[in-house]
């Protein structure tokens, strides 16, 4: 029985040690503060209780403070103690208090230890000897400080934190870069495109154009815009073929021609403006008529484009049909995407290289 009480009574010890949950005991001892003695009430690992404190106490409740202790044989002291004393809704009877509270703040090791010893023979009932007093000041405590769990505590939390933080960020990259290429399409060698149709020289020549032509002007089927002045002196006009409006002027006024070099592009009257885009032939399966992409320029202008069309690659046999066309330069791999833009876009982004992205996932 004994035993089992001694037993009990040094794990509530130890838990107190801890938790810093402390029992109260009536082990008979004294303080000194400010060079006076006062009896004690009861004290613990986390403070004492002063019978008869003077309120002068609570107009500088933070003291230093020397525990007195009287044994058989010996006294001990336990020196150089911080203590602040608890006044609050604490009322002094004339010029004292009749019990007032302090407690304990940063206990050194050998402080603490020495305490501990004190109250673990009280609790046991054995007889406290100097040695006991010497072994527990000098010994190393192997539990620590209260102030000390709480940093290290925050410490462990920021750690975690930041473990979960990492965890969380690659989840997200893994979980992007496999929504990318499961759901997402980009092609390559994309352009905005229009029908236009290019004027060419029809021998070589100087060209001698009717009027200054410039960009934008409006031009008419079959109206002369050039004249083309051979090598022997004859001359032949260049006719437009559709009616429209110039998008460039490729020669210069006098300027020598070769057979078939361009002299001016026209872009086609009430042409609607598209784009032109490359795409692996193995996301055929994933694109469908009406999708709609995001298209981004160079420039960084965005805007959305509808699928209206796509033309698979041929094999080699069609390909070899055309009979002017060198099927080694021809990448058979990729498929041609014509692209509606949702909104009219501006004439001068024609020929403009453009990125496009399709996300198949919300289509």
């Amino acid at each position: 029985m004994n035993e089992d009480k001694k037993k009990f009574s040094k794990q509530m010890v130890h838990e107190a040690e801890v938790t810093r949950q402390y029992a109260r005991y009536k082990i008979p001892a004294k303080v000194e503060i400010d060079g006076k003695v006062y009896v004690l009430d009861n004290w613990s690992l986390g403070g004492f209780a002063v019978k008869n404190a003077p309120k002068e106490f609570c107009k500088h409740p933070n003291k230093k403070a020397r525990m007195l202790f009287k044994f058989d044989t010996f006294e001990t002291v336990v020196d150089n103690l911080d203590i602040e004393f608890a006044c609050q809704s604490k009322t002094p009877q004339g010029d004292f208090f009749p019990l007032l509270g302090a407690k304990f703040h940063n206990l050194e090791d050998n402080q603490l230890s020495i305490l501990n010893q004190i109250i673990s023979s009280y609790i046991n009932g054995d007889i406290v000897t100097q040695e006991d007093i010497l072994y527990a000041a000098t010994r190393n405590i192997t539990y620590q400080k209260k102030e000390d769990k709480k940093l290290d505590r925050k410490k462990t939390d920021k750690i975690l934190i930041l473990i979960y933080l990492a965890i969380f960020f690659v989840m997200l990259f893994v979980g992007y870069i496999a929504y990318h290429r499961t759901f997402v399409v980009e092609t390559t060698n994309g352009y905005v495109d229009a029908n236009m149709t290019v004027v060419r020289a029809p021998y070589l020549s100087y060209v001698h154009y009717t009027k200054p032509y410039k960009y934008d002007d409006h031009i008419d089927q079959n109206e002369t815009i050039a004249i083309a002045q051979f090598v022997d002196g004859s001359m032949q006009p260049v006719i437009s073929p559709v009616s429209g409006t110039i998008f460039k002027v490729n020669a210069l006024e006098n300027e020598f021609r070769d057979t078939g070099e361009q002299i001016v592009t026209i872009l086609h009257q009430d042409s609607e403006i598209y784009i032109n885009a490359k795409v692996n032939h193995l996301f055929f399966k994933k694109l469908q008529v009406g999708y709609v992409a995001e298209v981004r320029t160079q420039d960084n202008v965005v805007f959305d484009a509808k699928i209206v069309k796509i033309i698979p690659a041929q094999d080699v046999v069609q390909e070899k049909v055309k009979i002017i066309e060198n099927i080694y330069n021809q990448a058979r791999d990729y498929d041609m995407l014509i692209l509606e833009p949702l909104k009219p876009l501006d004439k001068k982004l024609l020929n403009t290289s453009v990125f496009v992205t399709i996300d198949t996932f919300w289509q």
